[in-house]
């Protein structure tokens, strides 16, 4: 079934909270100060049971000019609008500010309510209702059924209740984001349950027993205890519901209106790009304008950009940057009010586009091409691409699917949905898994940086081979604290080896097509150093000592280096720790030991291999543990015996291969 909430709408004393009263035999005015002064103040709440069977319920917003603020808040989530205009008054100026404000929030859906009927005769009564229709023609209303009602004979009820029952199911289903969020309008304390908060449950649902969070803050997590909805218990609220939720976990003091409560931890912001409408009965807004901001319940003074104008006249739309003067939680899409500074004139209205932007110091034609896309885009339906190139632009990097989901405040498989790996503006790797997205030119630009290096490697060691491990261009592409820096930058080597940019060369990356470039000098060289090395045997090489005899043929400390490295790359010596050793010297206490092994059963005591191999201490100890991590011995440590070497089923292997 659907869920529905109206909303009142209207100028103070034209009879809204009495039309409530008619239709729901509820009272909405409980205040001694509204039943004082006649008028509402706060706003009331009621529901209205149709005759399908659906309960709808009802906010009645304050008219006067003084609860404007009220009044917005209020209108936060309603699917409909129930306009009360007065037979013997006519439009008001409230009338007016009134169905400006509905239609900056989107509500195009109404019923319009021409009550006190019973005070005029019918010549006024069609007057009232030529001028009603003519001024509605060029507004969101210009619909909507009118009809005369009274909330004294209750002369028009039938009708009004059966207009209102085929407008709501005249309204089409959108498909509310699975988000949930609810503003704060009331709060208040029930003995021996806690705190209870009322408001309207913009989408998404939410279950009894279930974690939510009070926005904004950090870690304010609660339980939900138990729901109300219309006065009834229920399991669950769900988007279109007015709802009380008792909830456990913190203080009546720590709650207040305007706060939030959602099944996210959404992170607050004090600025934001949006697109706005100023009012015709506005004031023009300067580059830089002073305005209270409203949405839902939350309110704050604020400070207001013009990003794509110098000046904005009544009547005209512009792109602006809000400063907020205190953290709220936004989305992309809401809406919102914005007043003057001193709260007597509605300036005018939008939504916002990018809920947490960079700050714009400068106002550029790029810049404000790219809003202008995006405060199109944002409104469509299931449209999120021009949101996800926004939050892409923002950072020099890749950003996973679910930091996306976060940042625009929905639901992954919702954005899944709208993923296209050949988008013209960024790359989806890996869509349907761990989605990685980044902006096409941000990767382009990762791409040239690897190519650069890659090509000043080859240039500075061309004797080599080989090229760069990954952990060194991650390092390079400043990605090496990202969470998803490697998985990325694997997706995208990958991907440049399958387009023959690089090649993989044993575990480094080297540019397509690259071979090591050895001149005839420098392998003499090479040569000459590894006879050195060898000439030493089995004792340890001093690099001292090579190098000083390399002074004697012109062969600099540097180049005797860089052989070293090439030497190391083509296994022929191997550094141990600071020392190194040729590979011949290397293997041959490889397989001295394996022989010795392979004949000992029960295996060999550790002063056995220190025998077997000689040298020093500190070089057995590198042999020994080289050769586990080759798994050709294992160590193996008795419950009463010392510790014992083995050869490995690997180790008999290799002993067999190399005798034969």
């Amino acid at each position: 079934m659907k869920h529905h909430i109206i909303g009142t709408a209207g100028h103070v004393d034209h009879g809204k909270t009495a039309l409530v009263k008619l239709l729901t035999n509820i009272d909405c005015d409980t205040h001694k100060e509204e039943k004082r002064r006649g008028i509402t103040i706060n706003l009331g709440f009621s529901h209205l049971q149709l005759a399908h069977g659906e309960s709808v319920g009802i906010i009645d917003v304050p008219g006067h000019k003084d609860f404007i603020n009220t009044m917005v808040g209020g209108a936060c989530g309603i699917d409909m609008v129930l306009l009360v205009i007065a037979a013997d008054s006519g439009i008001m100026p409230q009338t007016i500010e009134h169905i400006n404000i509905i239609s900056a929030l989107g509500i195009k859906k109404g019923v319009v309510a021409l009550t006190k009927v019973d005070l005029v005769d019918a010549d006024l009564l069609e007057m009232a209702l030529f001028e009603i229709s003519g001024y509605l023609e060029k507004t969101a209303l210009a619909n909507a059924p009118i009809i005369g009602v009274s909330a004294v004979s209750g002369e028009g009820k039938e009708a009004l209740v059966d207009a209102i029952s085929q407008t709501l199911a005249d309204i089409e289903e959108e498909e509310k984001s699975s988000l949930f969020r609810m503003y704060i309008d009331r709060i208040f304390t029930v003995k021996g349950f806690g705190n209870v908060v009322t408001g309207s449950v913009l989408g998404g649902q939410i279950e009894t027993g279930k974690e939510v969070f009070l926005l904004p803050g950090e870690s304010q997590k609660l339980r939900i205890r138990s729901i109300e909805r219309h006065g009834k218990p229920v399991e669950k609220a769900e988007a279109g519901d007015r709802a009380a939720i008792n909830l456990i976990g913190l203080k009546n003091e720590d709650f207040e209106r305007g706060m939030l409560i959602s099944d996210k931890p959404l992170k607050a912001t004090r600025m934001m790009d949006a697109h706005i409408t100023l009012f015709n009965s506005s004031i023009t807004a300067g580059l830089w304008t002073n305005v209270i901001f409203l949405s839902g319940t939350f309110e704050c003074q604020a400070r207001m950009h013009l990003l794509d104008k110098e000046k904005a006249h009544p009547g005209e739309s512009a792109i602006v940057q809000i400063h907020l003067g205190k953290a709220g939680v936004l989305v992309n899409k809401d809406r919102f009010i914005l007043r003057n500074s001193s709260g007597d004139i509605t300036l005018g209205g939008g939504y916002v586009i990018d809920a947490a932007p960079l700050h714009h110091r400068r106002r550029t034609l790029p810049l404000t091409e790219a809003l202008t896309r995006l405060s199109t885009s944002v409104l469509e339906e299931n449209s999120s691409r021009d949101s996800i190139v926004a939050e892409l632009k923002k950072e020099f990097r890749p950003f996973s699917l679910i930091e996306i989901s976060e940042k625009l405040s929905i639901n992954v498989e919702e954005l899944r949905k709208e993923l296209d790996s050949e988008h013209a503006s960024y790359l989806a790797y890996a869509p349907g898994g761990n989605d990685i997205l980044i902006l096409t030119s941000y990767d382009q630009a990762f791409r040239e940086k690897i190519t650069l290096a890659l090509s000043e490697y080859h240039s500075k060691f061309p004797i080599f081979p080989d090229g760069m491990e990954a952990n060194e261009i991650i390092g390079k592409l400043g990605l090496q604290k990202l969470k998803i820096g490697k998985q990325y930058l694997d997706l995208l080597l990958e991907n440049m080896k399958a387009t023959g940019i690089l090649d993989l060369y044993k575990n480094t990356w080297i540019l397509h097509g690259h071979k090591p470039r050895i001149s005839p000098q420098d392998a003499e060289e090479i040569q000459w150093l590894e006879n050195e090395i060898l000439a030493y045997g089995d004792s340890k090489p001093v690099l001292l000592e090579i190098e000083e005899k390399g002074v004697g043929k012109n062969i600099t400390k540097a180049r005797i280096k860089l052989f070293l490295s090439y030497l190391t790359r083509e296994g022929r010596i191997h550094f141990l720790q600071g020392d190194f050793i040729h590979s011949s010297i290397l293997n041959k206490y490889r397989i001295s030991l394996l022989k010795e092994l392979s004949t000992k059963n029960d295996g060999m005591e550790i002063q056995e291999f220190k025998d077997s191999i000689g040298g020093t201490k500190k070089m057995r100890a590198l042999l020994a543990d080289m050769y586990e991590a080759e798994k050709i011995i294992r160590f193996q440590k008795g419950a009463s015996v010392e510790t014992r070497l083995f050869i490995t089923e690997y180790g008999k292997k290799i002993l067999h291969e190399s005798l034969s």
